[in-house]
């Protein structure tokens, strides 16, 4: 979720996972998506494209991403840590659509092209943290400081969007794994410790 704390949680794991795990060689990698605009500021030819179009900007981004810099970290590392991956683009593409058959189609089509391009490649589904608080505390951090000026209601039906979205994503038979809850109601501290319990137990196994 936007404004949930993500990012940092992120910087936590990258200050450390080497430091708790020396025997293990670690790759961070930024968010692909990390440049384009917030939903909620899009220009019109951005709100008014349809939302699989968006969908395939952000997989030309994906693609990339993967060739460039997913595929050669987890072949020369233990661990790769990105600050967000294909969710994001489905987020991104739904966002501020309000027809369930369109994010249906969304969804479809970018599990879809999950099967036909990364799958293909040898690349496994993503251990996926989720960092998650109550719709009406990120909606009030939203407006109050990453959007200052826009109205509380319009960012909090973004942020009940995104949840549902979130939901739909890894609703079973997609092929995604279970993903990792962190409650962003507690300190971003708090979240990496959760997120390293579950680092170790994997490197572990």
């Amino acid at each position: 979720m936007r404004g949930s704390g993500r990012t940092e949680v992120f910087k936590g794991l990258k200050r450390t996972v080497p430091i708790t795990f020396p025997q293990h060689s670690c790759a961070f990698l930024e968010d692909p998506f990390g440049k384009l605009p917030h939903p909620l500021l899009w220009a019109e030819s951005e709100r008014t494209q349809h939302p699989v179009t968006r969908l395939f900007k952000c997989w030309a981004h994906l693609n990339e991403f993967n060739a460039r810099h997913l595929k050669p970290a987890l072949a020369a590392h233990d661990v790769v840590i990105t600050d967000g991956y294909g969710l994001n683009a489905v987020l991104y593409a739904t966002a501020c659509v309000d027809c369930e058959s369109v994010d249906n189609e969304v969804l479809s089509m970018h599990h879809g092209i999950v099967a036909a391009r990364i799958k293909e490649q040898g690349i496994e589904p993503p251990e996926y943290f989720i960092t998650r608080a109550d719709s009406e505390v990120v909606s009030c951090y939203l407006a109050s400081s990453v959007l200052v000026g826009m109205g509380k209601d319009a960012c909090h039906s973004f942020i009940e969007k995104e949840e549902a979205i979130i939901d739909a994503y890894f609703d079973p038979g997609h092929g995604q794994k279970v993903p990792h809850m962190l409650n962003a109601a507690l300190s971003h501290a708090h979240m990496c410790k959760e997120a390293m319990a579950v680092i170790r137990q994997r490197l572990l196994s």
